[in-house]
């Protein structure tokens, strides 16, 4: 029987022990406050900067100045296998979105490693090949903001550049058929 790596084990053991009630209760929890103040730190990597529409080419943005009308957020960890099984969906899905000429003008998707250093999130990028940008959690802004939540977690954001943003969905675990999802994204915004 293969062994748990110690490290493994502690994340699943903080993991149990943080999950607030209401994740366990099913309740929604309004992520709007947590998710305005979350600052990320500006991608070195060019073609992501221009993916995402960034001018700055250092210190940290926050989730506003990404241009677009609307912004898929995938929350993983490096640590988690549902994330782990799920990455080649989501490698999907922004495939779907790319090859969909109304959604692809208009939807942007990130991922943010929860907890996760630059250095895990560059190990979870090399063996699943995101072609999305990926964030770090260097300051520990997301694991703080977001503690509890369910892995991989998804939010999907209406943003209006320099304004305020409208949380259009919120929920934990992935999904099983990255058309359909982004089939239902398009509804929920009126893409077409």
């Amino acid at each position: 029987m293969e062994k748990i790596p110690i490290r493994v084990f502690v994340v699943l053991v903080f993991i149990l022990i943080t999950t607030p009630a209401w994740a366990a209760s099913g309740e929604e929890k309004d992520f709007t406050g947590p998710l305005k103040a979350l600052k990320l730190i500006v991608p070195e990597d060019a073609a992501q900067r221009a993916y995402l529409g960034i001018e700055a080419k250092s210190g940290e943005i926050s989730l506003n100045t990404i241009k677009a009308d609307i912004l898929v957020i995938e929350i993983f960890s490096m640590y988690c296998p549902h994330c782990q099984k799920h990455a080649p969906v989501a490698n999907q899905f922004f495939a779907a979105i790319e090859k969909n000429k109304a959604a692809r003008d208009r939807i942007r998707m990130i991922g943010i490693g929860v907890g996760n250093s630059p250095y895990e999130v560059g190990i979870f990028k090399e063996k699943y090949s995101p072609p999305f940008p990926l964030f770090d959690d260097r300051n520990s802004a997301v694991v703080n903001a977001f503690s509890g939540i369910v892995t991989p977690y998804y939010f999907i954001l209406r943003l209006e550049e320099g304004k305020a943003f409208e949380v259009l969905y919120s929920k934990g675990g992935g999904y099983t058929d990255a058309e359909e999802f982004l089939g239902m994204i398009m509804d929920l915004t009126g893409i077409k």
